[in-house]
């Protein structure tokens, strides 16, 4: 009996141990992405209240970047390092890893998400020879890209808040900009706010600290895939703030641009 007790508890200290080595390489893991609190130089922060009238902004006559283009930019293999990591916009990028995400093929099968396309890009703080430094971008000053409203902000947990800014062009039309991994937000819902004014500034997430932006035909991404698509088949619609990529089975619909995405630099660099 003494050794079948002794070998039960020795048992237990070996479990013991791997359990606790299992939990700090998953802290470690989670750390480096940059999503738990206390590892978190700042955290997503409290928004303003919204305003109960919405205020009616100027026309969007002008447009510019939401990040200063001589210090940041989208991870380019080859260019912005040695990575096999493309953040452009419209580009499937090999270093998102074979895990499916919420849209599924005909199969019934959940496509890996190295195979979706980006529907924005993700801008990094980029050092004088334009390589990417990992986590320089955190706290940087995300600017509204024009005049407009700002319609709606979503909390995603630690990885910030999304922002969602309506912009009504002179002939009438209305485009939006989406400002993801965002904190401490500067401007309520309904507020009007200029070019160039501070919206927030980039969530501290660690190395991947960074801003995806978007630059689209619609504001509520919640019912953009129909039920026979890609996206529809899975968990992609029910989300105001969209997912930040589009896939399909017909490659002709498959691109951000069949979805109401623009590229954001080419919008930009046509009305500054």
């Amino acid at each position: 009996m003494g050794r079948i007790s002794r070998r039960l508890r020795r048992y237990a200290l070996v479990g013991g141990i791997g359990l606790v080595i299992l939990t700090a390489l998953f802290l470690t893991v989670r750390a480096y992405q940059g999503r738990l609190p206390f590892f978190n130089r700042m955290s997503p922060g409290a928004l303003p209240t919204p305003l109960p009238v919405p205020e009616t902004p100027a026309p969007a006559d002008s447009f510019d970047f939401p990040l200063a283009p001589a210090h940041f930019g989208a991870y380019v293999r080859g260019e912005s390092g040695a990575l096999p990591v493309d953040t452009r916009f419209g580009v499937q990028n090999p270093g998102l890893g074979s895990a499916g995400k919420c849209f599924v093929d005909q199969a019934g099968q959940r496509v890996p998400f190295d195979r979706l396309y980006h529907a924005g890009e993700d801008w990094f703080a980029l050092n004088a020879k334009g390589r990417v430094v990992w986590g320089d971008s955190a706290g940087a000053e995300v600017r509204a890209v024009a005049n407009g409203v700002v319609e709606s902000a979503t909390l995603m947990g630690y990885d910030g808040y999304v922002l969602i800014v309506k912009h009504t062009l002179p002939d009438t039309a209305a485009v939006w900009s989406v400002y993801w991994h965002v904190a401490d937000v500067q401007v309520a819902q309904g507020q009007a706010v200029t070019r160039g004014q501070t919206l927030a500034h980039i969530h501290n997430r660690g190395s991947n600290s960074h801003l995806h932006w978007e630059i689209r035909a619609f504001a509520d991404g919640s019912a953009l895939f129909p039920a026979d698509s890609a996206g529809g088949r899975g968990t992609c619609n029910g989300y105001i703030t969209g997912v930040g990529y589009t896939w399909d089975d017909d490659p002709a619909q498959a691109g951000p641009t069949a979805w109401g995405y623009f590229n954001p630099s080419v919008f930009v660099r046509d009305r500054q």
